[in-house]
Order: structure tokens, then sequence, then C-alpha cells
């Protein structure tokens, strides 16, 4: 299992000046090397191909799909780091076509793709270039909705035409997208399973990446035809299409997002997979619902435990004399937690307990001017030569330098305003960092913002980690205390036949579950409330 620390300590550990290495699984240049060749194509086609297993990569981990695709996401939580294995991403049907070009071909793909997104790179690869994970904080995108468009125009009747890529070519031309939807009739016959199975609408859902781009290309006047003699085309707003529709069957505006068809058999048929809920339940002790994953498919780690039915196996019922600590837990999950709340810069934040994230980042306080930023570095830079060099002109810095990124940030240990006279000073030192003289900006308000809220997300995640830590060991001791002489399980307890009786000898209940536990922990198994990767249970 591939074994790391989880993001949110990776990323706020890489701001601290105390950082001594870059992660192994950084891209940098000079590793890339030339492009593959392929025997038969071009150069233009090796590089049509080579865009089109990035893309598609990219769109299983992205956050247009990764929280809705059940299959997909449960992969992701085999392990506690959401490695996938790409020879199990290459049996998808749209990756079948690179299985021949091998896996050197589509890593090179990858390397590339994230080289180009530079210091926030969506995805990771391992060092053998065997497995692929998410990198980017995974986090709840709440302006899905408002940056989504319906287009019609495609024709229902033209296979030929009628591919995602094409589709999706068509409609790059107006923005940077991340996903689109084509839109399909229902299969009869098949009832609730055959939903968006049938036959090509001609219309499709278009997420574009940025809602500025989504507004320019509805405010168009016309758009070019798909094809030469297809039909006009039409758009308008994804908001404005279903409310429309909702309107001609009469549903109220306030359900429209609710998806609360019944299949009549009193199941919610509507209801769809959402990874943000189940990471919600996970943090509560409840287990996920995650997809089965079949023993021919490979994984990272090991599979969540299943029932026959193909949904997830509960954990198996204590004997009758437990069942106070059980109901406690149980009693103890009706009520949201409440916040944990820290004391930051002379402000109270409220963090969430499990990962430290700041919930609400515009109380973070900070004063204008009290960070600059420096670009333009070079090659294999030092961070520690520019903080001795800085220190000429700012007696105590904080710096802040992500591995691979370009840029950085710098800050007074007593979060001071730094000056006019002192950036002047630190443009006239002419710093050299990589052997290329630095240059200096003072930082808009949002990039200031972000700077303050990691790190007051990194005292957060200071004190999650003491919280939960205190609850741990609180757990434990009542725990020996039920299984220990005298106790439960323990010599003369309530199941005390021979020595340790059903407990054990000692301070665990059922010595038995431990040993499995323990073997489960050494594969990589977890806990409900850890058995999601913490790189996409947390929001950095």
């Amino acid at each position: 299992m591939a074994e790391g620390k989880p993001e949110i300590e990776a990323t706020a550990a890489a701001m601290e000046v105390d950082v001594k290495e870059v992660p192994t699984d950084e891209v940098k240049k000079e590793e890339l090397g030339a492009a593959p060749t392929l025997e038969g194509k071009s150069a233009e086609e090796v590089e049509e191909l080579l865009e089109k297993a990035a893309k598609q990569i990219s769109f299983y981990f992205s956050d247009s799909n990764l929280p809705v695709d059940k299959y997909f996401f449960s992969l992701t939580c085999c392990n506690t780091e959401g490695w996938v294995p790409l020879k199990t991403i290459l049996t998808f049907k749209r990756m079948r076509e690179f299985q021949e070009l091998g896996h050197a071909f589509v890593t090179y793909a990858l390397k590339r793709k994230i080289q180009e997104e530079g210091s926030d790179p969506l995805l990771a690869i391992s060092d053998d270039g065997e497995n692929i994970r998410r990198k980017r904080v995974f986090e709840p995108n709440s302006t899905a909705w408002t940056r989504s468009a319906y287009v019609k125009g495609f024709g229902e009747d033209d296979p030929e035409n009628n591919k995602q890529e094409k589709i999706e070519k068509y409609i790059e031309q107006f923005g940077k997208i991340n996903a689109v939807r084509m839109r399909r009739g229902d299969i009869e016959e098949k009832g609730f399973a055959g939903k968006g199975k049938g036959k090509f609408k001609g219309s499709v859902f278009v997420e574009f990446a940025y809602e500025k781009d989504m507004k320019a290309f509805l405010e168009l006047e016309t758009l070019p035809k798909y094809t030469e003699d297809g039909e006009e085309m039409s758009k308008m707003s994804k908001d404005e299409y279903v409310k429309m529709k909702a309107k001609e069957k009469g549903i109220p505006d306030s359900e429209i997002h609710r998806g609360s068809k019944s299949d009549g058999k009193g199941k919610d048929a509507g209801r769809k997979f959402n990874a943000f809920k189940e990471m919600e339940k996970a943090k509560k002790g409840i287990l996920p619902s995650l997809a089965k994953i079949g023993d021919d498919v490979a994984v990272v780690g090991v599979r969540p435990g299943f029932g026959k039915s193909g949904n997830e196996r509960g954990p198996r019922k204590r004997d009758r004399e437990d069942d106070d600590e059980e109901r406690e837990g149980k009693e103890s999950r009706k009520e949201e937690p409440t916040p944990l709340t820290i004391e930051y810069k002379g402000a109270t934040l409220e963090c969430d307990r499990h990962t430290g994230k700041v919930l609400d980042s515009s109380k973070v306080p900070f004063e204008d001017g009290a960070s600059v930023k420096f670009i333009n570095h070079g090659e294999n830079p030092d961070w520690k030569d520019l903080k001795t060099q800085v220190s000429k002109v700012i007696a105590t810095p904080f710096l802040a330098f992500p591995p691979g990124s370009k840029s950085g940030t710098i800050a007074k240990a007593d979060n001071s305003v730094i000056t006019d006279e002192e950036l002047a000073k630190l443009r006239d030192e002419k710093m050299q960092f990589g052997g290329v003289e630095v240059e200096w900006s003072r930082m808009d308000e949002e990039e200031q913002r972000s700077f303050w809220t990691t790190r007051a997300n990194f005292q957060g995640k200071l004190a999650a980690d003491k919280l939960n830590e205190q609850k741990e060991r609180s757990g434990r001791d009542r725990r020996d205390f039920k299984g220990g002489r005298g106790g439960r399980g323990g010599r003369g307890g309530r199941g005390g036949r021979g020595r340790g009786g059903r407990g054990g000898r000692g301070g665990f209940k059922g010595g038995r579950d431990r040993d499995n536990n323990d073997r489960n922990a050494e594969k990589g198994a977890a806990h409900p409330a850890s058995s999601l990767p913490p790189s996409l249970g947390t929001g950095a």
C-alpha cells in the first residue's frame, strides 16, 4: 500500500520553513524526456493520443466525476491515500485503446499534464508509474450548477458525429470545460436500470471550468452548427432548463434538486451517489456506502467488506452484554458534533473537529500587506539560501514555498505589515533564487486570504489532532476498564469461562476481533471513520 501523510498535513508542512525534502511524486522537468513515438503514427496523431489519455484520466479524478462516480470513488477508498492502479483504469471502456500503447505512454501523458498544471496539479503518480491518485484537495463545489449549460442541436440519428470526443471538441471552442454529459433517453423495458441508457437526445449538459466562460457562452447570439448540414443550435443555463422542465411537470422549484422520485416500491429511486455525504457518514463512524469491487479488479490496499447483495456489510453485532457501549456510540451520532474552536491572531475560529479546517475562511484575520510574494525563481532553488538573504531586510521572516511551486510567500514572524520601504529593499537586494533574480510583488486580497487561511488551517489541524488523540486515549481507557480484571471480559468477568472469558486476557474485548483488526490495519483496511483517503476527505 502506498504510504504518506494526509494531504492536509503534507500541504501545511510544505509551507513551514523546516521542510527538508520534496515529495517523491513531484515531477521535475528534466525527468520527462522526449515525447514517445508510435509506429505508423505521425507526431500530430501521437500528440492527440497523449492529450486524450491525460484528459480522460483527469476526468475520472475530477470534481465533475469523482463525487458522483460510486465505483471509481470506491476504488480510491481501498487505501489511505487514494491510489488507483493504472492497469485497472486501462480496463475502462474509454481507456482500452491505450492498453496496447503501454503504461509508459500513459504515464508520460500524465506527467506532462502535471507539469503544465504547475504548482497545483490535479494528479500524482507513484514512483514506479503504476498507480495514480488525486493530489488536489477534494471539496464540495457549490458553484458547479451555476457553471453548467444546456446545449441542443447535435442531432439524434448521427452515430458518426455523436461521439463524446467530437462533442467535447466542439464545446471547447467556447472555454475550458470540466465535463460534457450526453443526455440519453430511457430503455423502458429495463425499468429504473434503463434510465439514461437509451438513445442520444441530441442535447448535452456542459460544465464549464469557469463561470465567466459559461456566461460569455450564453451571451452569444448564435452558435455555429455542429455539422455543416445539421440543425440550428440552442442553449440556456442548466438552471433555466431544469426550471422549465419542472414547470411543465408541475414540480415546485423547491423540489428541483431533491431527486425524490419513487420506483413505486417504496425506494428512493431518484437518489444518486454523493461522495461528500459518504465522507460525512464515515466521520461519524458510520460505514460509507461504497460499490462492490470484484476480486479480479486490481486495487491498492484492501477492498471494503460487502454482503451478497453488493451492499457494504456492517460490523458484526455485539453480544447483549456489550449493548451499553454500542448504544453510547449510536446516541453520540444523533447530533452533529459541535465545531472545534481555536484562537488565532486574536480571533476565535470554528474548525472541523476531524480535519481542523477553518469552516469560514472569511473570519481569518490578517492585515493588508502583511505578506508579499516572490516569483520567477530558477531551477533547483534552495529556500534556506533565500531565507538567509531575506533576513538581511526582515529580521525573522516566515517563508512559505511549496515544493515544485513557481512562487512563494514571505511574512514576518510577528505577522506585522511589510512596509513599502521594506518591499523596496527586498527588490534592491536583487536576490538570486536558483540562479535567477527574484521578483517581488504585493498580493491581492484573495491571495492574502488564501495564505493566512492555510496557516490557520495548520493550527486547526494541530488542535484537531490533539483532540482526536485525547478521544482515542479516553476510548482505550474505557475499553481497558471494561475488559480488565473484574471487567466484562477479564478473569471472573461476565463471560469468564476459563482465563479471560469473552474478552480475552486483558484490556480489549474479543481478542479474536482485535487480532483481525490488527491484520487488517497492516493490509490497509480501516475503521469507517478512516476508510476514506485523507487526501479526499479533507480540505486544507
